[in-house]
């Protein structure tokens, strides 16, 4: 998948988060929130990915990086 299309996936999932549970006491995202929980998502992705220390993770880590400045666009 592309990073853009990754980018756009993740901040949509949190979009979606009241659609899935229209109880919930929490207001749904707008866009700028789920923005920075997407950002937040793919730091804690990119800090997992770099605490494994294997070297065929520098690939996932510099796709992950990708996808953080493709969300940080939208």
């Amino acid at each position: 998948m592309k990073a853009k299309d990754k980018a756009i996936e993740l901040v949509e999932r949190f979009l979606a988060l009241k659609k899935i549970n229209p109880n919930a006491i929490t207001r749904p995202y707008n866009w700028q929130e789920a923005k920075q929980c997407a950002l937040i998502d793919i730091d804690n992705t990119i800090e997992a990915l770099w605490n494994v220390g294997h070297s065929s993770c520098n690939d996932e880590i510099e796709y992950h990086r990708e996808v953080k400045k493709e969300i940080k666009k939208l």
